[in-house]
């Protein structure tokens, strides 16, 4: 019975191979700079111009984009870029030309809560006129305080 015992162990001796340790740091390493290059390059971009405060929301919804950007700060101005100020006829005339209330396509207001109420009723009535059927306004989500769950 010993001898079976040594062959079957001579055997098992035999048949047993040396297993490698595999190196994982150059995995580790390209797995990290992928990372770094999706957390930049996959930046969601925001189109806020500065110095830009937007309303605030207790509400949170999925973003959605729009056909159309416009911003209106603090001064009561509406702007398409950074620097170059727009008036309400231009905006309409734009709507016009790019034919988003027949595509029935949204438009964004991204207005800064210092803005005067007029200017958003102005600009409500002017897309009206011109045939837009919805404006989303952009705003910053904030928890709900405690005092407001009432």
């Amino acid at each position: 019975m010993k001898l079976i015992w040594q062959i079957f162990d001579m055997q098992l001796k035999e048949t047993r191979r040396e297993i490698k340790s595999i190196d994982l740091l150059p995995l580790i390493n390209v797995v990290f700079l992928l990372i770094l290059f999706v957390l930049i390059a996959g930046r969601p971009s925001t189109n806020h111009p500065s110095n830009l405060e937007v309303a605030r929301s207790t509400i949170e919804t999925a973003h959605q984009g729009a056909a159309l950007s416009v911003w209106l700060k603090q001064d009561d101005t509406f702007y398409l870029s950074e620097t170059k100020p727009v008036t309400l006829g231009e905006l309409t005339m734009l709507v016009t030309e790019k034919d988003l209330a027949a595509q029935g396509l949204p438009l964004e207001l991204i207005a800064d809560r210092r803005a005067h109420a007029r200017q958003l009723l102005a600009f409500r009535r002017a897309m009206a006129r011109a045939g837009v059927g919805e404006i989303r306004l952009k705003t910053e989500v904030r928890a709900p305080s405690a005092t407001n769950t009432q």
